[in-house]
Order: C-alpha cells, then structure tokens, then sequence
C-alpha cells in the first residue's frame, strides 16, 4: 500500500469524525468536575452553577442551557416561585462518572438541596477542607447492612479530623434534636449546624448541654466572617 493511500484514507477517516461530531457537545475540561459535583450534591441552582464557575449568572445560564441541550442535564423550577435547578439525566451521569444514581425531581426537597450546596460552595471557597457529600458516606456504609446511624449532610474532613456538617431549616421536635446533637457529637471531632433563626436558641441550648462541647450552631445562609474567626 503507498503512502499516499495511507494518507488519503486518514484524511477520510478524520472527515467522517468531523461530521459525527458536527453539532455535538463535547465535554470539556470544565465541565467533567462541575457534573460531578452536580451528582454529589443531587442537583444546584443556575445560580450556584454560576458561582462554582467563577463566572456571571449569565454564564451559569449558558452553560446550563449547552449541557441541556448535549442532553446532560435537566432543568425547571421545582418550586412555583423557586430557582432554577439543574441536575444530571442518565447520559449525565454517565459522561460525568458519578458512582450515583441518576436523581429524581423532588420538590419536597428543594430548599434543603439548595442549602446544602450553598454551605458546600462557601466552605470550598474558604478552602476549609475537603467534602465529603451525603451520597459518598452512604456508599460507604451500604456494605455495613447492621450498621444504622445518622447520616450528616456532608462531612468536612480535614487531615484526620472529621467534621460533620448540618443544614436545617424546619424545625424538628426537640427530643429528635436532642438524639442527633448527642450522636452526631460523639461520633465526629466537630459538628457544624447552619439553621434557620428560628432554630438557632434551641440548637445553643441543646448543644451547650452536651458534655463534649464540640457543636458550633451558625446561622443560614453561611457566613464566611464567622467562620474563619
């Protein structure tokens, strides 16, 4: 065979790729790492997305609007007068190569997916530790069928010191408030809480109790002066 057949059929073969791909959406250097904290945390809003990307709301639409349109993610509001969310279809999740599985839309859950994603991005940008999402501790406990215990929101780990993270915005009863203060305190280094305002004199009192002393109770939405005090 010549060198020239060789070549003319690469040429070939690199028109047929080019026209495969016409019209399609490659996954970028960006996007892998933002998909996948998408499938972390079950889903964000366009406005975090924007935020994760260092980028203008704007941008985070774009964006948002190219990875629904490659058929990576869905998006709507959840809620009748909530944000935007975005999360991952099947062909996300698996372009991303997130160990999860693909999320179903609850609107039931919305406001406290949003809020967790929101303490995430605020510590993450502080550079406070590296997080552990919920998804990621249940996996490690599924081989553990004996083993019942309450799942933080995510986990801070910090070199060999483990910090769980909670977000509440309802109010539980006091006697289930106790129950998690008392577990989470003994199984963690620390336990961080952001909850609402109307949460917060209850969840001091209860934490003030506990003979550990290792529960920081700060307000929703986070605040990066409080926590680097």
């Amino acid at each position: 065979m010549s060198s020239s057949t060789v070549e003319d059929g690469e040429v070939r073969g690199r028109l047929r790729k080019a026209r495969a791909d016409a019209g399609s959406v490659r996954l970028s250097e960006r996007d892998g790492p933002a998909l996948r904290l998408i499938g972390e945390q079950y889903a964000i809003t366009v406005d975090q997305l924007a935020r994760l990307i260092g980028r203008s709301h704007r941008t985070g639409r774009w964006l948002r609007d190219r990875w629904r349109k490659a058929g990576w993610v869905e998006s709507r509001q959840l809620t009748a007068d909530g944000p935007s969310f975005l999360w991952l279809t099947r062909a996300g999740t698996r372009i991303a190569g997130s160990p999860f599985p693909t999320w179903r839309p609850n609107a039931a859950l919305a406001s406290h997916i949003e809020a967790v994603a929101e303490v995430r991005l605020l510590l993450e940008q502080l550079r406070l530790g590296e997080w552990v999402c919920e998804r990621s501790l249940a996996r490690r406990l599924r081989s553990d069928t004996q083993t019942r215990v309450h799942l933080p929101d995510a986990v801070l780990e910090r070199g060999r010191e483990r910090i769980a993270i909670e977000v509440e915005l309802t109010l539980k009863s006091r006697t289930r408030l106790e129950a998690l203060l008392l577990e989470l305190g003994h199984s963690y280094d620390e336990v961080w809480y952001f909850a609402d305002a109307s949460l917060l004199p209850t969840l001091r009192e209860l934490a003030a109790a506990l003979p550990w002393q290792n529960i920081a109770v700060h307000p929703y939405p986070p605040r990066a002066a409080a926590l680097l005090r």
